[in-house]
């Protein structure tokens, strides 16, 4: 990821924008799942917070977060005091099994090497009839940009993407990933898009700042700032078309079957 190239104050300012494009799924997997206030909710790759930060303000539920990453968590730690952080891979959780009620991830599948093994990890840790969600993951393979010369810009940075680590693909494995997994009820599908309204000026500024981290050895400073005016112009006329398909998953774990 380009994580280095990017301080945390604005990867914390991109991972809210992110939070916000899964708020309405969220609150729909979440009114399905019956929660006590004592029951606790945990996030693989918890990052700065931003998503624990929404549930801490919608919820009583403890909150607990995991992350490869030191920084990240200091930094949210500073956001809220009483969110429960570890420093760990999703792989090696440290904690027994049954201890959540909820284990959940945001982004965080495409970047790891072996995600059916971090959903194996995660259910043990969900207490039977516990929900698995994963909130958002990219399909980068079937990326839409309009108008030309964005569509380009949209293959280039895919392709950046992969080159980093990423699996491109990821949001349409996720139904296979997570019936595989072994869980029950098994819910997914793709976030909803809509473009309404006036035109705006400009995408998402954090949009931008990770296009140029992601191909600054592809282009030059002129062409991306070229580039970023028709993105601009093209946004003002109302021409202008990105969409990733991102999907959500969410499976319920299954009583244990005792022996005859």
């Amino acid at each position: 990821m380009a994580e280095n190239r990017l301080d945390l104050a604005w990867w914390h300012q991109r991972y809210v924008q992110q939070s916000t494009w899964t708020t309405a799924i969220r609150d729909h997997l979440f009114r399905k799942i019956k929660l006590s206030a004592s029951d606790a909710l945990l996030e693989v790759g918890s990052g700065t917070g931003a998503v624990l930060s929404q549930l801490a303000d919608q919820r009583a539920n403890r909150l607990f977060g995991v992350d490869l990453l030191l920084p990240p968590l200091r930094y949210a730690q500073e956001i809220n005091k009483d969110f429960q952080l570890v420093q760990a891979d999703g792989f090696h959780l440290p904690f027994s099994q049954d201890s959540f009620a909820v284990s959940y991830c945001h982004y965080l599948l495409l970047w790891v090497t072996d995600p059916a093994e971090i959903l194996a990890e995660m259910r043990r840790v969900t207490r039977p009839d516990g929900c698995l969600i994963a909130l958002a993951e990219p399909d980068h393979n079937a990326r839409i940009d309009y108008p030309p010369p964005l569509d380009m810009l949209g293959k280039k940075q895919t392709h950046a993407l992969g080159a980093q680590g990423a699996d491109r693909a990821i949001g349409r494995k996720l139904r296979s990933l997570f019936h595989h997994a072994g869980l029950q009820e098994v819910e997914t599908g793709i976030l909803s898009a809509a473009w309404s309204g006036s035109p705006s000026q400009s995408m998402d500024p954090t949009e931008w700042d990770m296009i140029r981290a992601d191909l600054a050895d592809q282009f030059t400073a002129a062409q991306l700032s070229d580039l970023e005016e028709k993105d601009r112009e093209a946004c003002a006329s109302g021409e202008r078309v990105l969409f990733i398909p991102t999907f959500y998953a969410a499976g319920i774990v299954p009583q244990a079957q005792t022996p005859e």
